[in-house]
């Protein structure tokens, strides 16, 4: 089941980021305040996959810097399922109900992915029918000191 997340999930959403992060080094820098990276500046809307009440999977929703063919955009991101988790499409489940409370707002939808070592998330976004709108270089830099090209995707 997808709900809207509520201040009480936060901390098992850090317990299930800290797996993540263990397992695919996602996100790349862990925060030094993971539940305040679990809500960006302007924040629209957070969600959780739960199963019997222990949270599964995350994803947020945040306003862009700009309109794109006069429709406003919003970015998704910190989406995340946990590992013992994964396989059963809580990351698209995750991704539609972020679509469809864009689709409700006429909100376009864009995000984010390392191109490194992101295979799997890349072929979920490309299977749901997010098109690559081209790539930049990250403005921050992974522990090692380099900035990761980032992959740039709509939903059309």
């Amino acid at each position: 089941m997808v709900r809207h997340r509520r201040p009480a999930d936060l901390a098992e959403c850090v317990t299930a980021l800290a797996e993540v992060h263990r397992l695919d080094g996602y996100p790349t820098r862990w925060p030094v305040d993971p539940a305040g990276w679990l809500s960006p500046g302007r924040l629209l809307v957070a969600w959780v996959a739960v199963e019997d009440a222990a949270v599964l999977g995350h994803v947020v929703l945040h306003g862009n810097a700009g309109p794109i063919k006069q429709r406003q955009l919003a970015s998704v991101s910190r989406l995340f399922v946990r590992p013992h988790a994964r396989g059963r499409r809580l990351g698209e489940a995750l991704l539609a109900t972020a679509t469809e409370y864009a689709a409700d707002r006429d909100l376009g939808l864009r995000l984010e992915v390392v191109e490194e070592d992101r295979s799997t998330a890349i072929a979920l976004y490309e299977r749901l029918g997010w098109r690559y709108a081209g790539h930049r270089t990250a403005d921050w830099q992974t522990p090692a000191g380099i900035r990761p090209r980032l992959r740039q995707y709509l939903l059309p």
